[in-house]
C-alpha cells in the first residue's frame, strides 16, 4: 500500500493528547462510527502504543474516580448547572480554530483571581485531583514541548482547552474527528455543535462538561474559572444554560488568514492520526463549511445574551494594543483588571514578543513546506464576516509594551545548586537510596530505573529554574548520563544484595556477575532503562517551564 505523502512523517507512538484517557473512552472511541473497521493495520502500533499509556492511567486514577463518581453532577436533559448542583462562575473564550483564541487565553489565565485547566488536568480529568499528581511525573516526558500545530510553548502547567478534557472523559466531543480519526469527521462533527445529537449523546457531554468545572471549581476553592475551547464557539445558548452566570469574549481574525491555519495545522497532525489524511483539498472543505455555521450560529445564540455578558474582540486589535483590549473587556463585563494581572500580562507579552507564526516563518509542516501550492484564494461562504465582524475597519493605533526591568537574581538569593550540580546531587542520593532499598528487599528492583531517571532530570529542570534559566540540551544530556552511570553502577551491588545468600563465598563474585549481566541485558530492564534515560533527558532539556505570567 502506497502511503500518503502527508504520512511520510516518522509516527509517534500515541495520539498526543488521547494516551492517558481511560480504556473505556479508548473503547468507545473505537466502537463508535464504524472507527475500528476503518483503521488500516498500518496504524496499530499507534493503537497499541494509546493503549499501553492508557492501561497505566487507567490503573493509577481509578481510586479516585471510584470515590468521586456518587458526588459529580449528573444533570438529567431538564437540568441546568444549578440544577445539578454546581454553579461556578465562568468566563469562556469563543472563537473559530486558529483565530489567535490561545494567545488571548495566555493572556488572561495571568489574572490570578481566574482559575484555567491545565494541561496535566485535561489530559487525564478522570484522575487529575489526587491520582495524576503522582503519574504526571512519570509521563509528562514524554509529552512535547511545544503544540504540533503551530509551536507556541506548551508543558503541563500551562492553560489547555476545556475540550481535550471532555474528550478523554467521554469522547463527547468532536477533537477525535480532527486529531485522531479524520475518516469520522461527520460523526464527531456533530459535537462541536452539539446538534443531531441523541439524548445519550447530549447527556454524556453535559455530565462530562459538568464533572470537569466541577473538579476545577473545587480544587481552585470557588474561584471563577476561564474556559477556552473554539467548539464553545458554536454552543453559546447551551453554555449559558448551564452555566447562568456565564461571560463571553469571543475573538475573531481576518478569515482567510484562519481557513488557510487551520489546513495547515490538519496537514501537521498527520502523525497523529489513526487514519489516512484525507487531503488538504478535503480539509479546506470541511473547514470553510463548519467556519461559516460556527459564526453564524455564534450570531443566533448571542443575540440573546445580555450586553454586560458578551464582548467581541478583533484579532489584529488585541494584538495591537493587548492590555488596553483586555481593560476595555473587563469594564463591559463587570470585572476589575488588578494591578497584579496587568503585571504578569506584561511579563507574558515580553515572552512571546519575538514569536512569529509558521506561515511568517515559511516552515512548520504547511503545504509550502511540503513543496505543494497553497489555496490563499479568500471562500466565497465566508466574505460577509469581513463587515459582520469589521474587519472592513482599519486596525486600532499599535499600544507600546509596558517597559520591564530585567530581571536579576540577588547573590544571596541564588541557589546553592544550579542545574548541573542538582542534578549531580540527586544522582548520589538515587544510587544510595536504590543500594539500600535493594539491602532491605533483597531484590534488585529494576523499576527503580524509571523514577531514577525522573528525579535526576526533575532536579536538573528545578535547579536551572531557581536560577532564572530554562532546560537545555547540554543539561539534558547530562541528565541522561548521570542516569545511565547511576544505574550501570547499582547494578552489581544491587544484584550482589539480591544474591548474597543463595551462592558460597568462593563463587559468589562470578554468579553475582552473570546476574548482573543477564539483569541488565533482559528486555524488560531495557524497557526501564529506556524509560529513565528518556524521563532524565526530557526533563533536564524542557525549554517551557512556568506558564504565561509567573
Amino acid at each position: 500500500m502506497l502511503l500518503d505523502p502527508i504520512d511520510r512523517v516518522v509516527p509517534l507512538p500515541y495520539p498526543h493528547f488521547m494516551g492517558f484517557a481511560p480504556l473505556d473512552t479508548w473503547a468507545r472511541l473505537l466502537a463508535q462510527g464504524g472507527a475500528m473497521g476503518r483503521i488500516h493495520p498500518r496504524y496499530y502500533p499507534r493503537v497499541l502504543g494509546a493503549l499501553f499509556t492508557s492501561t497505566l492511567a487507567t490503573a493509577v486514577t481509578l481510586p479516585e474516580r471510584l470515590v468521586l463518581a456518587p458526588l459529580l453532577p449528573k444533570p438529567a436533559m431538564g437540568d441546568s448547572a444549578s440544577a445539578a448542583g454546581s454553579t461556578p462562575e465562568v468566563v469562556f473564550i469563543l472563537g473559530y480554530y486558529r483565530s489567535g483564541t490561545t494567545h488571548l487565553h495566555y493572556l488572561l489565565s495571568c489574572d490570578p483571581r481566574l482559575a484555567t485547566p491545565r494541561w496535566y488536568q485535561m489530559l487525564a480529568p478522570q484522575g487529575f485531583a489526587l491520582s495524576w499528581t503522582f503519574l504526571r511525573y512519570f509521563l509528562v516526558p514524554f509529552l512535547s514541548s511545544k503544540r504540533p500545530q503551530d509551536d507556541v510553548a506548551y508543558g503541563p502547567e500551562y492553560p489547555a482547552e476545556d475540550d481535550f478534557g471532555v474528550c478523554n472523559l467521554s469522547a463527547a466531543c468532536a477533537m477525535p474527528g480532527r486529531m485522531v480519526l479524520p475518516g469520522c469527521w461527520d460523526f464527531y462533527s456533530r459535537f462541536h455543535s452539539l446538534e443531531g445529537l441523541s439524548e445519550r449523546e447530549l447527556r454524556r457531554f453535559r455530565r462530562a462538561q459538568l464533572a470537569i468545572t466541577w473538579k476545577m471549581s473545587r480544587v481552585n476553592r470557588g474561584r471563577m474559572l476561564l474556559l477556552k475551547t473554539p467548539s464553545h464557539t458554536a454552543r453559546v445558548a447551551e453554555l449559558a444554560r448551564l452555566y447562568p452566570n456565564a461571560r463571553f469574549i469571543h475573538l475573531h481574525r481576518e478569515p482567510g488568514a484562519v481557513v488557510k491555519s487551520n489546513v495547515a495545522m490538519h496537514r501537521r497532525f498527520a502523525p497523529f492520526l489513526l487514519q489516512p489524511h484525507p487531503g488538504d483539498e478535503e480539509i479546506r472543505r470541511r473547514v470553510v463549511a463548519e467556519y461559516e455555521h460556527t459564526e453564524r450560529k455564534f450570531l443566533a445564540e448571542a443575540a440573546a445574551v445580555p450586553g454586560d455578558r458578551l464582548v467581541r474582540m478583533r484579532y489584529e486589535d488585541l494584538i495591537a494594543d493587548p492590555i488596553g483590549q483586555i481593560r476595555a473587556a473587563y469594564e463591559r463585563l463587570g470585572l476589575t483588571m488588578s494591578a497584579e494581572f496587568e503585571s504578569r500580562a506584561g511579563a507574558y507579552l515580553e515572552t512571546v514578543r519575538n514569536y512569529r507564526t509558521a506561515a511568517e516563518r515559511g516552515a512548520g509542516g504547511s503545504a509550502a513546506a511540503a513543496g505543494e501550492k497553497t489555496d490563499d484564494r479568500m471562500p466565497l461562504e465566508l466574505e460577509w464576516m469581513h463587515h459582520a465582524f469589521g474587519h472592513d475597519r482599519p486596525a486600532i493605533a499599535a499600544a507600546p509594551l509596558p517597559a520591564r526591568p530585567v530581571e536579576d537574581i540577588p547573590e544571596a538569593e541564588r541557589p546553592l545548586f544550579t542545574g548541573a550540580s542538582a542534578a549531580l546531587v540527586a544522582a548520589a542520593f538515587c544510587f544510595a537510596a536504590w543500594i539500600l532499598i535493594a539491602a532491605v528487599f533483597r531484590n534488585r528492583i529494576d523499576f527503580l530505573a524509571w523514577p531514577t531517571g525522573v528525579a535526576i532530570g526533575l532536579a536538573a529542570l528545578r535547579g536551572a529554574g531557581a536560577n532564572g534559566k530554562r532546560g537545555t540540551l547540554d543539561l539534558g544530556l547530562w541528565a541522561l548520563l548521570l542516569t545511565l552511570l547511576v544505574l550501570l553502577g547499582a547494578a552489581y551491588p544491587a544484584t550482589w544484595l539480591a544474591v548474597r545468600d543463595r551462592f558460597s563465598p568462593i563463587n559468589l563474585p562470578h554468579h553475582v556477575w552473570l546476574a548482573t549481566r543477564r539483569g541488565v541485558l533482559a528486555m524488560n530492564n531495557i524497557i526501564w532503562l529506556l524509560l529513565g534515560l528518556t524521563s532524565a533527558y526530557r526533563y533536564a532539556s524542557r525549554q517551557h517551564i512556568r506558564p504565561p505570567g509567573l
